[in-house]
């Protein structure tokens, strides 16, 4: 149907679903309708306007003609859906706009439950995205209708033109970062990885803060070394090392612990010798940078070193000159008491923890026995 001024609904939702155009292409649409006309229909359904948002606009400003094409689509859900792969099919989208579509587009496949193996190619016949716009322009369903089954994440990524690693990120920049944030990633001034790695390192900063305030309560409320009674046979200690003390707070961008750090100062006053039995075991973890603090910290407490066993990560971490791929416990002794067991290398492999300089189980099992 054609005339002048058609009344049709406009649903915000869908809307909401079209990419917007920029300042300059809006303007170049709006002259080009001007001198030609508006040569593409409108596309509606059930009277509302679900293609033809800014055609709509112009005209009916201008007061120039359209025409409307109506298509019947079994739910809202539908029409979401062929809305979304029509603007992937046919408009030449920054990377950004098509990830963000994909999103979009994900969210409606998993409403209507398409969670198999099977995608909409191979039920279709689709090799390309030519395909794909004469489909979604010509039939009055979505290209994936109710009855096909598919792995949503996978059939979006393919939909859309990206991987679905892109589409997972894009997903996170959507659901953190700032309108403006957004916007920058939209109009390609930042990429899509530079935006998600900005965002990751904000979340991780903020998870340390919060984890900092917590680990500090958690030291107000316990009981402090300088209160603790009695004496060990074996102590094990991880000091909470500052980089301070060392100049060394840059480590090809090393994170920051997510406890209170102590200055070597304090460390050195720990009751260690007051703790320690006369026959005493000492386990002190150290890092490679820090092994002069270590032996110093040994002699103050009274202890003389034996050895040192060896944590072989099984990755490469941070380190300024050399990459650090190892951690020492310094093993020294107070009297003379031997060891249980006498099968113990002096190395041991362990998977990384997923906390901040969170330490394997495996050697504490290993100084238990």
């Amino acid at each position: 149907m054609g005339g002048f001024r058609l009344n049709l609904i406009i649903d915000n939702e869908f809307r909401a679903l079209i990419s917007p155009l920029s300042l300059n292409e809006y303007q170049t649409l709006e002259e080009n309708i001007l001198t030609d006309g508006c040569r593409d229909s409108l596309v509606s359904w059930n009277g509302i306007l679900i293609d033809g948002h800014n055609r709509y606009t112009i005209c009916t400003k201008h007061d120039l003609k359209f025409s409307v094409v109506e298509k019947p689509f079994d739910s809202r859900n539908d029409v979401c859906i062929w809305i979304i792969q029509n603007q992937l099919g046919r408009r030449n989208l920054p990377h950004f706009a098509r990830a963000e579509l994909g999103v979009k587009l994900k969210h409606f496949f998993q409403e209507k439950g398409l969670d198999n193996k099977k995608n909409a190619g191979k039920v279709y016949g689709i090799s390309d995205m030519n395909s794909i716009k004469e489909l979604s322009q010509n039939s009055a369903k979505p290209i994936l209708d109710s009855g096909t089954k598919i792995d949503a994440r996978e059939e979006v990524a393919k939909l859309s033109g990206v991987s679905h690693d892109t589409i997972s990120r894009v997903e996170k920049i959507l659901e953190i970062a700032s309108p403006e944030e957004i916007e920058k990633a939209r109009t390609g001034e930042v990429s899509v990885n530079q935006m998600y790695s900005t965002i990751k390192r904000k979340e991780k900063e903020e998870q340390r803060d919060q984890h900092v305030k917590e680990n500090i309560e958690k030291v107000k409320n316990g009981k402090p070394m300088s209160e603790i009674d009695g004496l060990f046979q074996t102590i094990v200690i991880d000091p909470p090392w500052d980089w301070g003390d060392e100049n060394d707070n840059n480590q090809l961008g090393r994170a920051k612990p997510d406890y209170a750090t102590m200055p070597f100062k304090e460390i050195l006053k720990s009751p260690v010798m007051r703790l320690a039995d006369e026959n005493c075991h000492l386990y002190l973890w150290i890092t490679n940078r820090s092994l002069p603090k270590g032996f110093e910290l040994i002699e103050a407490w009274g202890f003389r070193y034996i050895t040192c066993l060896t944590w072989v990560k099984p990755s490469i971490g941070m380190g300024n000159y050399f990459r650090g791929s190892t951690e020492q416990v310094l093993f020294a002794i107070k009297g003379n008491m031997p060891l249980k067991r006498h099968d113990i290398a002096t190395h041991f492999e362990a998977p990384r923890g997923e906390k901040h300089s969170e330490k394997p189980n495996e050697v504490y099992d290993l100084i238990e026995t």
